[in-house]
């Protein structure tokens, strides 16, 4: 006959240290899961801030490109001259200002609606919209005179002086806003 062994059932000492092992295993599970999700919900606000920097970065290109074409327009023959600069014409030039016309009528360009009836788009383009008040007519520069203790210029000595104000907007609908003092030889 075979001699067995009788069977033995685990200590509950033993028992006791598999279920410490196990929660400190759901534990260890409970912390990388949230690790996880931590890492992922970050993830996805540092794409939502990407993004919407990419929009800012459009708006900011876009309200400078309408800078840059108000700037040309005004540098460009007389259009500096243009005679809608002395009496606002909503009607045939909607974005050209005398002077003091957008503070006596109240009107900001940082808060106020741009449309079609006070400003112009940029090749009809709508995100993209400047306006210019004119700042000073005939104004000497500094330092052209002798005034100043320097020597008399030859030339034309006198510049006007306009505020252009630009407004872009991206396709998410963020907007930036330009201001710029642009001045043009008077003469």
């Amino acid at each position: 006959m075979t001699h067995m062994k009788p069977r033995t059932h685990p200590s509950p000492i033993t028992r006791q240290r598999g279920a410490s092992s196990m929660f400190i295993t759901v534990i260890l599970v409970l912390v990388v899961m949230l690790l996880a999700v931590t890492a992922a919900v970050l993830s996805n606000t540092q794409f939502k801030l990407a993004g919407n920097l990419q929009f800012e970065n459009e708006a900011f290109n876009l309200g400078e490109g309408a800078v840059a074409t108000a700037e040309s327009w005004l540098a460009t023959g007389t259009h500096s001259k243009d005679g809608k600069f002395k009496t606002h014409d909503a009607a045939d030039k909607p974005y050209l200002y005398p002077i003091g016309y957008l503070a006596a009528n109240s009107l900001d360009p940082m808060t106020m609606t741009w449309s079609d009836s006070n400003s112009l788009a940029v090749g009809g383009n709508d995100s993209q919209r400047y306006l210019i008040e004119k700042y000073g007519a005939d104004n000497q520069p500094l330092g052209t005179g002798l005034d100043s203790g320097g020597r008399p210029l030859t030339g034309c000595q006198k510049v006007n002086v306009f505020r252009i104000s630009a407004r872009g907007t991206s396709a998410k609908g963020t907007v930036k806003f330009h201001q710029t003092i642009y001045s043009v030889p008077n003469c």
